[in-house]
C-alpha cells in the first residue's frame, strides 16, 4: 500500500508546485533569519526599503510576489547577498523518486505551505565584509 507522501510525490504538478513553494518560503526565511541575527524588525526593514509595515508583512508571509529583484534588495538592505544554485530535487536521487516509507513523513505544513524536511538549502545569504 502506497503512503500518501508517494502518491503525491508521484504528480509531476504537485512536485512542480512543491518546488515553486518550496523556493518561496526558503526565501522568506532567509531574511526572517537575517533580522532576527541583527535584531531588525518589520518596521525598521521597512523604513530601510521606503516601504510599509504592511508590505514586509506581506512579503514575508508569500502573499506578496517577491522577485529575484526584491529578494536581492531586501537582502542588501540587510547587509548580504544572495547566492542561488541549482541542484536535483530533494526528494530524487539519480534520477528515481524515493519513496519514505510507511513510518517516516517527509513532508510537513510550513505556515499554509508543504515543504520537503530533507531538502538542502536552495538559498543561503553571506555576509558582506568590507
Amino acid at each position: 500500500m502506497k503512503t500518501q507522501h508517494a502518491s503525491l510525490m508521484e504528480d509531476p504538478e504537485f512536485r512542480r508546485l512543491l518546488s515553486v513553494e518550496a523556493l518561496v518560503a526558503e526565501a522568506s526565511e532567509v531574511i526572517a533569519r537575517l533580522m532576527a541575527e541583527q535584531n531588525v524588525s518589520k518596521a525598521d526593514l521597512a523604513r530601510r526599503l521606503h516601504k510599509s509595515r504592511a508590505w514586509v508583512t506581506q512579503l514575508l508571509s508569500g502573499k506578496a510576489n517577491m522577485t529575484i529583484r526584491t529578494l536581492a534588495e531586501v537582502v542588501h538592505t540587510l547587509d548580504a547577498e544572495v547566492k542561488l544554485q541549482t541542484q536535483p530535487p530533494g526528494w530524487t536521487r539519480s534520477g528515481r523518486l524515493l519513496d519514505a516509507g510507511p513510518t517516516e513523513e517527509v513532508l510537513h505544513a510550513s505556515r499554509g505551505r508543504w515543504s520537503y524536511e530533507q531538502s538542502p538549502p536552495i538559498v543561503q545569504p553571506t555576509r558582506l565584509t568590507a
